[in-house]
């Protein structure tokens, strides 16, 4: 009787103990799990921030792509210009339409 006592003491000792380490296991878990929860929050801030900077650079990009589009047909334009001025035929059609036609009556 006193050895089943002493058993059933035994016992219970361990299941207080294993109840304390489960509850400290709990309480750890609950710590990291608000630690996680905290950072994943940090996380998806910052997620949302850089998916709002990529909209803007690729907005920024587009319209730069569009005005160094526009400056490189200008470009082109002069050079046209430039080179079909250097033509020889191409003076005298000026000098000559530079000139007024006379009146027919």
């Amino acid at each position: 009787m006193i050895s089943n006592r002493e058993s059933a003491r035994r016992s219970r000792m361990r299941k207080q103990k294993h109840l304390e380490n489960l509850r400290n296991q709990v309480n750890r878990l609950r710590l990291e799990n608000r630690e996680l929860t905290n950072q994943l929050r940090l996380v998806l801030c910052h997620s949302h921030r850089v998916a709002t900077d990529n909209d803007r650079l690729r907005s920024e990009h587009s319209i730069l792509q569009r005005k160094l589009s526009d400056i490189h047909q200008i470009l082109l334009l002069k050079q046209l210009q430039q080179f079909s001025s250097a033509w020889p035929c191409n003076n005298v059609v000026t000098v000559m339409s530079d000139q007024t036609p006379p009146l027919i009556t």
